[in-house]
């Protein structure tokens, strides 16, 4: 059978109390015995004092030698003047057990009274509490001496059926006492217990509504106790599991997104590559069977196998650069790097480019500017961007490139902007500017052999210095790309970056 943890906790105090109770009431009771016991023991004492101090005293004002037949023939009267002065009865007897005074004592005839007489006549002092119809009565055995003589035997008793009255009296209220105590424990624990297993309860009817998969609960346990601190620990895992499952979501949707994003980059990586090779295959299979007696077609088959093997050729170089920028086994060489120096010979470089379409590249940017970072790799991104600027720019326009702290907000951070006025990107484009093959309308483009890559291998390289890319154009006006590097204590968390330097 089930037992509830309530009732658990409500028997269990039930128990100790009771036991606790039981032993305070088995400990009353033997103290108050003890105690009567002393009483009794002690007054037997004195009264055996007070006996001897009047025997001496009787002889003495009677003129009478402390003799047996003495005692024997006083008996009477002695034993009448004591039981009148103690109020209790005494009587006397002679050494030989003879009854000289009350036969009274004599109609107790019990194996306890002899032992009695008998430790008194081998002159021990002796007493005993005997219960006798409801009473309680102690008797005083002993031998009478006077001058070292023994003379004959005193018996006195005393009832104390009283002093035990209040003693049981005094047991009967703890009893009592103990019974309502009892009662009131028994009624404050199942309250407890009840105030106490409430949240457990609680608690469990969540558990059970959680192994159902509903993990929109709420648990309303507002102690400061040890159950409080179950509790908001149990609400603290339940958001726990509850941001593990969006994390796993989100990761399932993650590698959904990847799934999706491999497979579209497979596809395209194939239909990039079909392109050139079904031209070079069937320009190659034509001049095998024409050979060479059309001079003209020759010649320009030969070329257009040239070029489309360079564009295969220039398309697999991008592939391993994207492939180098997306993996995580492909170790950059990270160190300082002089940025303002770096963009300096990049721009130097691309002006012979620009000048084809007399394109003005101005650089602004301060001296001294220091990242950390791959040189080589830093390059190729300023040279992607600005390329990009050249192909997409306007004839007769300028292309700015600013370089320095952004120092806002106590943050120093480092800021490239690379601004072109070409026709610009719509806001559709922009969304996808940065995949793998994407490629914005190739009409606006003055150069042909573009595959889509570079922006990707961008995108990529910046990934990898820990640094943010971001591009806003307006059609008719032109593009700007903003590149921010983290300055050098965030960007000394890149991977490698201590051991590089």
């Amino acid at each position: 059978m089930k037992i509830s943890i309530r009732y658990k906790i409500l028997i269990s105090f039930s128990f100790v109390f009771f036991t606790a109770m039981a032993a305070v009431i088995y400990f009353s009771a033997e103290i108050v015995s003890s105690n009567n016991e002393v009483i009794i023991k002690n007054e037997m004492i004195e009264t055996r004092k007070n006996l001897d101090i009047y025997l001496k005293q009787y002889f003495t004002m009677n003129n009478l030698e402390p003799t047996k037949s003495a005692f024997k023939v006083e008996a009477l009267n002695i034993a009448n003047d004591l039981s009148y002065k103690t109020g209790s009865k005494v009587a006397l007897y002679s050494m030989e057990g003879e009854n000289l005074s009350d036969q009274s004592f004599d109609n107790r005839k019990s194996k306890s009274k002899d032992s009695e007489i008998i430790k008194a006549l081998n002159g021990k002092t002796y007493y005993t509490i005997n219960k006798e119809n409801d009473k309680v009565i102690a008797y005083l055995n002993y031998s009478v001496s006077l001058r070292n003589q023994d003379i004959g035997i005193l018996r006195y008793s005393r009832d104390y059926s009283e002093l035990y009255e209040s003693g049981d009296h005094l047991i009967a209220m703890i009893k009592l006492t103990s019974i309502i105590i009892f009662f009131v424990i028994l009624v404050v624990a199942f309250m407890i217990s009840k105030h106490i297993t409430r949240p457990i309860t609680e608690l469990t009817m969540i558990s059970k509504e959680i192994s159902k998969g509903d993990l929109d609960v709420n648990i309303n346990i507002n102690t400061n106790d040890e159950i409080g601190q179950l509790g908001k620990s149990f609400l603290l895992m339940i958001q726990q599991i509850k941001s593990q499952i969006t994390t796993i979501q989100d990761d399932r949707d993650k590698l959904k997104k990847l799934e999706n994003h491999r497979k579209r980059f497979f596809d395209n990586v194939t239909h990039e590559l079909k392109t050139p090779i079904t031209t070079i295959t069937g320009y190659a299979e034509i001049i095998k069977d024409n050979g060479f007696n059309d001079k003209e077609f020759f010649e320009k088959g030969i070329n257009n196998i040239i070029s489309e093997g360079e564009r295969l050729h220039r398309m697999v170089v991008d592939l391993l650069e994207y492939s180098k920028g997306t993996s995580t086994d492909f170790k950059y060489e990270f160190q300082y790097i002089d940025l303002s120096q770096l963009l300096r010979n990049v721009c130097e470089g691309m002006r012979a480019k620009a000048q084809k379409y007399n394109i003005l590249i101005r650089c602004t940017f301060e001296d001294g500017i220091e990242i950390i970072g791959d040189e080589d790799k830093l390059k190729q991104v300023f040279i992607n961007i600005i390329d990009n600027s050249i192909k997409y720019g306007k004839v007769n326009s300028e292309i700015w490139i600013r370089a320095a702290y952004n120092r806002d907000h106590n943050n120093s951070d480092i800021t490239v902007e690379i601004e072109d006025s070409g026709e610009g990107i719509s806001s559709e484009e922009l969304k996808n500017i940065f995949e793998p093959f994407y490629r914005v309308n190739k009409k606006s483009s003055r150069e042909k052999g573009s595959n889509g890559l570079g922006l990707a291998i961008v995108k990529a390289i910046m990934n990898k210095h820990n640094a943010d890319i971001f591009m806003h154009s307006t059609i008719g006006a032109g593009t700007k790309v903003t590149l921010v590097f983290k300055n050098l204590e965030n960007f000394a968390e890149i991977n490698n970056a201590k051991d590089s330097l």
